[in-house]
């Protein structure tokens, strides 16, 4: 077994790589041996990692983004030079989108040929230039004594202010070369500190403290402050607007409205509202303006606080910009609230009101998402516990346009930002690694599905008790109402789902079908309790 210090030993680069990483806190990695990762696999046995194969390298790093959602810990996937770097593309583009951490580790033919293209086996022309354009960052080992400097600071790097997917290349040379001694491996790197303007912080409790319609605006980057955020809300009494990336931040809270600012209930309430403090939010088309209508409300005074300094002045200007970690912003700002004893509360919200924003917001859902969100209540009124991971499907737009989850990270997909089909199912699969004595529940369409059926053998093969349910509306209907909705033909979108009962046979998943609104919390009772992956079929015309 490998000390603090690594020496003494005939290691190579490639096989102290994972032992390293273990030292780091990783304990799962995804990926797909090769030819040219060997010498890395060496050091697997060194270690107590688990090393799970998804069926496709794009599914190695949705596992890794769901591993993240659920627990919070950084996903590493382990792909070859090549067609595995450019399989595993599309996922960390998603990661990108969503300010997720990963870390793809990725070997590379040398670098002696200058003109790179040699007719060599998943020959890449500079691999390196195509993943800068995608990741944060993408270092190449040259020398043994590059590695550890190369992994710590892409640790640093996709962890510190936005965070996001990191690349590391090792050519297939380099991996063999004798390590025979390292430094003491350093689980951390000290971090860029970002000072809170106490002036502008100031100017924030001056508005609130006279604000009759206050509106706490939060995204995916105010996670983690909860705590403080409750206190803050507590104190002032403003509204709560969740969106997709925060829902159940505030759980059953009365003044959280976990519904889209692309609603003109919610939308009415921004435009009312005398100060706006939007903590961690990019303001994206995928949030606030999903029917692209562009009547997204001007805000009267807008207070953005975000880690990124590009992001405070993106899609929407604010009237002050306060560039610092949501956690410490909230800290700061609840302790100044929490020491005036005679704080002038002029909020007119009351949990009435919020109540009935809520209760507007449900009757808005247009027609043909009601019975998709039908089906997202009832699961998520049925099953607080359990983690809902979503692909781009018609019951994930309803829930995203409206879900009062329970509890934070229990709802994520892909239907915001990047967009991708065919997350869910090995998403889902690394929320359950990351969480195994919480009910995952994965839904996805019949399209989306056939992105990443393969996945399904991997929860088997895993024994990893997902639930794949099903939304079956035999095509792309979202996309094929979207065209009729633009008189064009529909082409494309009616493609034939497989039967799912023999795939579940095939795969040796239970299955339960047909499932309706009537029999669907007893079937998920069922599934959940047999402990098992289980495919759950859903056809909308019999829902």
């Amino acid at each position: 077994m490998f000390n603090k210090n690594i020496d003494n030993e005939a290691l190579t680069v490639g096989s102290v790589l994972l032992p390293i990483l273990e030292k780091l806190g990783i304990d799962t990695i995804f990926g797909i041996p090769g030819v040219h990762t060997v010498e890395i696999y060496r050091g697997l046995e060194k270690t107590k990692i688990k090393h799970i194969t998804p069926r496709h390298e794009q599914s190695a790093g949705f596992m890794a983004d769901g591993y993240f959602r659920a627990c919070g810990k950084p996903g590493v996937c382990l792909v070859i030079t090549g067609p595995g770097l450019t399989n595993i593309l599309t996922a960390m583009a998603q990661a990108r989108a969503d300010s997720i951490p990963m870390l793809v580790i990725s070997s590379v033919n040398p670098y002696k040929k200058s003109d790179n293209s040699s007719g060599l086996l998943h020959e890449l022309p500079h691999q390196q230039k195509l993943l800068k354009k995608i990741a944060l960052s993408s270092l190449t080992i040259t020398k043994s004594k590059d590695l550890l400097p190369a992994i710590t600071k892409s640790f640093c790097k996709m962890l510190e202010e936005r965070p996001g997917p990191v690349h590391i290349e090792i050519p297939k040379d380099i991996l063999t070369l004798k390590i025979h001694s390292l430094k003491k491996i350093k689980s951390s790197q000290k971090k860029k500190q970002i000072i809170l303007n106490i002036k502008e912080l100031n100017k924030v409790v001056d508005y609130l403290s006279k604000a009759k319609y206050p509106i706490l605006l939060l995204g995916g980057g105010a996670k983690g402050c909860d705590k403080y955020i409750l206190e803050i809300v507590n104190k002032i009494n403003p509204i709560v607007i969740t969106t997709t990336n925060a829902r159940g931040l505030l759980g059953n809270h009365p003044m959280c409205i976990p519904a889209s600012p692309t609603l003109l209930t919610v939308r009415k309430e921004l435009k009312k509202a005398d100060i706006v403090l939007a903590i961690g939010t990019e303001f994206g088309e995928t949030d606030y303006d999903m029917y692209k209508d562009g009547n997204f409300p001007e805000l009267k005074k807008l207070f953005r606080v975000d880690i990124s300094k590009n992001q405070l002045s993106k899609n929407v200007q604010p009237d002050i910009a306060i560039r610092s970690k949501s956690y410490n912003f909230c800290k700061k700002l609840s302790e100044i609230l929490l020491t005036k004893k005679e704080y002038n509360k002029h909020s007119l919200y009351t949990s009435k009101r919020a109540k009935k924003i809520r209760l507007n917001c449900l009757k808005e859902v247009e027609p043909k998402l009601k019975k998709p969100l039908d089906l997202i209540l009832r699961i998520s009124n049925n099953f607080p516990n359990a983690i809902l991971v979503g692909d781009s499907t018609q019951p994930i737009y309803a829930g995203n346009l409206y879900t009062n989850t329970h509890k934070k990270g229990k709802w994520f997909n892909s239907a915001t930002g990047y967009g991708t089909l065919g997350y869910a199912p090995p998403a889902s699969i690394g929320a359950k690694l990351a969480k195994p004595n919480k009910p995952v529940i994965c839904i996805v369409g019949d399209g989306g599905l056939q992105f990443s059926l393969a996945e399904l053998m991997t929860a088997s093969d895993e024994k990893i008790s997902v639930i794949f349910l099903i939304w079956n509306n035999f095509g792309y209907k979202e996309i094929k109402d979207f065209m009729v909705s633009k008189t064009v033909n529909p082409v494309g979108v009616n493609i034939k789902p497989p039967d799912l009962k023999q795939q579940a046979a095939s795969f040796n998943l239970s299955y339960y079908g047909l499932i309706n609104r009537y029999n669907l919390v007893k079937t998920l009772e069922k599934a959940i309790k047999e402990k098992k992956p289980s495919l759950l079929e859903i056809r909308e015309n019999e829902y």
